[in-house]
């Protein structure tokens, strides 16, 4: 019986992973579309448009480990602050763009 209920669990965990991939690539490739289809019929999928956070803390908890396991100098240093800070804007600012579409498209 726990081998069954495991199967069911993989499988929820493996569709709940597919839809979330699937509309992660459409806000990435077509935000408008993707966030007038959530906030109009898919209302279930709203929680999707917090990945950008999501990221965000992810990159601020790897920045953080990171610290602690390298000790970088020079380029390294400067680099590995490039890619983090380029990171970090550019996640900051699909956020800003994704919230901006959900409380147009709420207030229409």
């Amino acid at each position: 019986m726990r081998q069954k209920n495991a199967k069911v669990l993989v499988g929820i965990g493996m569709w709940g992973g597919y839809v979330w991939m699937k509309t992660l690539a459409g806000l990435a490739i077509h935000p408008y579309k993707s966030i007038r289809r959530m906030v109009f019929s898919d209302k279930i999928l709203l929680p999707v448009v917090l990945s950008p956070v999501m990221g965000i803390v992810m990159l601020l908890v790897l920045g953080r480990v990171g610290s602690q396991l390298f000790t970088l100098m020079g380029f390294g240093r400067e680099i590995t602050a490039l890619v983090l800070g380029s990171a970090l804007v550019g996640l900051l600012m699909w956020q800003i763009l994704l919230a901006g579409l959900v409380v147009r498209f709420w207030r229409a």
